[in-house]
């Protein structure tokens, strides 16, 4: 049996005694059967403490409550204590709580289960499937803020105040929750304030588009207003991901999306206790509770403290149903459209798809999640430095080296001097910090070079490898190399074993990827003699600055301003641009060049090749439109056998609406996906296919991770 965990229960006033009461049943029941032990105090809180003690929070309930590893809160107040002074009302005691324990984020997850969703008052269409979460400020704020009162002016005018003031660090804190938890979720965050009238809101949307700008721009930011939020939580409530806001419009927000899920009783919230270096994440379970509407509703608090199990076990809740990260772009995977929904109901022809609206909840497949080796175990030896880790590929290579458990040591992030210092995720819990590229190379036995321009790499990546480090390169610089090993390991993982001529390996262009991946099994079965294709690629793929640039640019024509193209020749919002790097004499561009070399080099240097690409108004995930001309009969039916038999492929091809991959479908996935399989009648031998995959996973970090399993696997010692 694990050690007991401290709880401490503030049933409180109203319905709270009553839940409480059923919780500690639950307890009861952990306890008996599994392996949980309990040490549960009591206290009061609210207007049974003022009752009692004249107080709405004593002391020592404080010093109880910081002390428990987790702290139960039912609700507070009710109009039998309206007429108390405000300092001793009920409502101070959960304020207080928040206040001395610097509970400065509350997470509140909105979801619809599907035997309750006719509880909702919306229509099932509106809520089915619905997956929020507010994450509310709540120790700054009109709540807090000084000064308040009501005075009496010189012409005899009684007049009532309160103040709405909130310090940067009070909103950089609270954003990057908001931020961190969208990377987990579906990387989307809606920051929500009053800019157009309040001083303070301005000032909140300068501080979160700045904080958004240095550090996470491979989420999707947006700024609504606080009403037009309200409205649109009725209206269209799944286009929200991540809410954050002020203690004043969340606490209205969250109620507006209680209802949504059918009842108030069905929003808890959990308060993380503040992370501190050196100290193990800490968290809190809530009960939500309300009196009877014709009564004064409580004022519903929020537990504190926290142990480690019991962080864990509010974690599953607020992140049930988790979505592979990250990124702008779609639910991938949910019921009612996903990949794995499609998966679920391929080969059936009984209209099945169509009818259940997502209401048979297929098991999704999952990429692999292992555990992290405990602390004081030693791996295999192997340092690994990620050069231009703040980029977009960068924060991804980090994500899925710890997704992958990759057995390493040591993790050492490397960034330009401009970024030296700054922070970034490994998993979930681990916080690593930039040093620079050139000082930071001779520790480590694989280098994986992703920094934004081949210039970084044709100077530090020959560095590094005389050092005794193995190179894997993200960038064009060494791509055609004859003594460099152009890789994708499931379609030529065996030219990896060539990588000590020069210590270094080239990861192909991300379109370039996706596109022999789908391929090669073809062309083993029936020899690809030409292949015509038009991509459609992401603003990810210019790296970040261009992904600011579709979010600037699309704002700036909802609001009739002008904004000149910085990253791309002509604008991107609502637009497509036919031009993806330089220009060369023949009239095709680099990224042009790039495919038809690199398709050459991995599958077969007499394929004919001809590529148009073209930058799309998306943020993540590439798409291909390829026709191919092949040297012996294949069929439709066959091309989809053997793809559907290929490793890292899979094929989504229903005649039906929706019975395909999209770009929004394949983001956080690390499959390339198939879809439109078909006879091209203008040729012989001729396919049509359409492509699409995550360019920042598949196209770039899992395949350089992919590369370094081999290496480690197959090649090198380790140190």
């Amino acid at each position: 049996m694990s050690s007991n965990k401290r709880v401490l229960i503030l049933a409180g006033d109203g319905i709270g005694p009553e839940v409480m009461g059923q919780v500690e049943r639950v307890m009861e029941w952990l306890s008996a059967r599994r392996s949980f032990s309990f040490d549960v105090q009591s206290g009061l809180v609210g207007g049974v403490s003022y009752e009692a003690h004249g107080t709405p929070l004593t002391d020592e309930t404080l010093a109880d409550a910081v002390a428990a590893d987790a702290v139960l809160f039912g609700a507070v107040g009710g109009p039998q204590w309206d007429s108390v002074a405000r300092e001793a009302r009920p409502e101070m005691g959960i304020l207080r709580l928040r206040k001395e324990m610097d509970l400065y984020a509350n997470l509140r997850p909105a979801l619809v289960f599907d035997p309750l969703v006719e509880a909702s008052t919306l229509k099932d269409e509106v809520v089915r499937g619905l997956d929020l979460m507010i994450v509310r400020e709540l120790t700054g704020g009109i709540y807090f803020g000084e000064p308040r009162g009501v005075e009496t002016l010189p012409d005899g005018t009684r007049r009532g105040f309160d103040t709405e003031v909130y310090s940067a660090p009070e909103i950089e804190r609270v954003s990057r929750v908001a931020f961190e938890l969208a990377r987990r979720r579906d990387n989307r965050v809606h920051s929500v304030e009053k800019a157009n009238v309040m001083e303070s809101g301005k000032f909140w949307r300068d501080e979160v588009t700045a904080l958004h700008a240095a550090d996470y721009t491979d989420v999707a930011l947006e700024h609504m207003y606080a009403d037009n939020c309200a409205m649109q939580l009725v209206r269209r409530p799944k286009q929200f991901d991540v809410i954050v806001t002020s203690n004043l419009f969340g606490d209205l927000l969250s109620d507006c999306a209680a209802m949504l899920t059918g009842s108030l009783g069905m929003l808890p919230s959990a308060s993380p206790r503040p992370v501190r270096r050196g100290r193990k994440p800490q968290g809190a379970l809530r009960t939500r509770a309300r009196v009877s509407a014709r009564h004064r509703r409580p004022e519903s608090g929020q537990s504190v403290g926290g142990a480690s199990q019991l962080h864990d076990d509010a974690a599953l809740f607020v992140r049930r149903g988790r979505r592979r990260r990250p990124h702008r772009g779609g639910r991938s995977g949910r019921a009612g459209g996903g990949l794995a929904h499609r998966r679920h109901h391929a080969g059936r022809d009984d209209g099945s798809f169509d009818r259940c609206h997502g209401r048979c909840r297929p098991r999704r497949a999952r990429r692999a999640r292992r555990l992290s080796t405990p602390k004081g175990v030693r791996t295999m030896g192997y340092r690994v430095a990620v050069a231009g880790a703040t980029g977009n590929v960068g924060r991804q290579l980090l994500a899925v080296l710890a997704e992958r458990n990759f057995p390493a040591d040591e993790i050492i992030p490397l960034a330009s001097r401009a970024s030296a210092g700054k922070e970034v995720s490994f998993g979930d819990d681990i916080t690593l910090r930039c040093t620079i590229s050139p000082n930071s190379t001779s520790p480590a036995s694989i280098w994986a070079c992703s920094p934004p321009g081949s210039a970084v790499s044709k100077v530090h990546a020959p560095r590094a490898a005389a050092q005794g480090c193995v190179v894997i390169d993200n960038t064009s610089q060494f791509r055609m190399d004859e003594d460099v090993p152009l890789v994708v390991p499931e379609v030529n993982g065996e030219t990896i074993a060539g990588y000590d001529a020069r210590n270094i390996i080239a990861n192909p262009n991300c379109s370039t990827i996706q596109m022999v991946m789908a391929l090669k099994p073809l062309h083993d079965h029936a020899r690809i003699k030409r292949i015509v294709v038009s991509t459609y690629q992401s603003t990810s793929g210019a790296g970040k600055q261009a992904m600011d640039e579709l979010f600037d640019h699309t704002r700036a024509i909802y609001m009739n301003a002008r904004e000149e193209p910085r990253a791309f020749a002509k604008t991107i919002a609502f637009n497509v641009v036919p031009q993806i790097g330089a220009f060369d004499t023949d009239g095709s561009t680099g990224e042009e060049a790039k495919m038809v070399r690199e398709t050459q080099r991995i599958l077969d240097p007499e394929i004919l090749v001809s590529a148009t690409c073209v930058r799309v108004p998306t943020f993540i995930g590439h798409a291909e439109a390829v026709n191919v001309e092949f040297h012996d009969p294949i069929d439709e039916e066959e091309a989809r056998e053997l793809l559907s038999a290929a490793p890292g492929v899979e094929v989504i091809d229903r005649p039906f609406d929706g019975g395909y991959a999209t770009p929004v479908d394949c983001v956080g996935e690390d499959a390339t996906f198939v879809s439109r399989i078909r006879r091209d009648p203008t040729v012989a031998n001729g396919l049509c296919l359409w492509i699409v995959s995550d360019n920042l996973r598949k196209g770039a970090a899992l395949n350089a991770v992919q590369i370094a399993e081999d290496l480690i696997a197959n090649h090198l010692v380790p140190a």
